[in-house]
């Protein structure tokens, strides 16, 4: 950067102005909706899938907790992880996109980023938690003729 003569220098940015905040929190309502959505769509599958494998579990002695911290451990898996894929995916583009352009500062938003990797998987798992049954419901044993 010094070989093009250009004058770069970095300064400590207190946030966005007020109304883009609010705009910016209405976005991470958004994405904390959708993650959350699709987090518990798939720890619901996941638990369906599995129902006889706690019922076998339940049946050698496993604590009726294991389910429900199953479930908690499955949510904020998949939440963290498509939290954080989604950040990169959206923040890495508009980045490169901000820096091309001369004399447009690059601002993060480093509270509603942390909002959305620690708060919203952490409320998706202890939601997921609550809901979900501690006790197995009785299963018929299935043959595979």
């Amino acid at each position: 950067m010094a070989l093009t003569g250009d004058a770069y220098y970095s300064q400590f940015e207190l946030g966005p102005a007020t109304n883009v905040t609010s705009i910016l929190w209405l976005i991470v309502a958004g994405a904390a909706a959708i993650t959350l959505s699709a987090a518990g769509i798939t720890t619901g599958l996941a638990l369906a899938d599995g129902r006889i494998d706690h019922a076998t579990l339940a049946g050698i002695g496993a604590d009726t907790r294991l389910r429900k911290a199953m479930s908690g451990a499955q949510t904020i898996m998949t939440a963290s992880l498509g939290t954080l894929l989604g950040l990169f995916a959206g923040t890495v583009p508009m980045i490169l996109m901000l820096s091309t352009q001369p004399g447009v500062p690059v601002v993060i938003p480093w509270a509603q980023l942390a909002v959305l990797l620690i708060v919203v998987p952490v409320f998706g798992a202890l939601v997921a938690w609550a809901f979900t049954r501690g006790n197995v419901p009785l299963t018929r044993r299935q043959t595979l003729v």
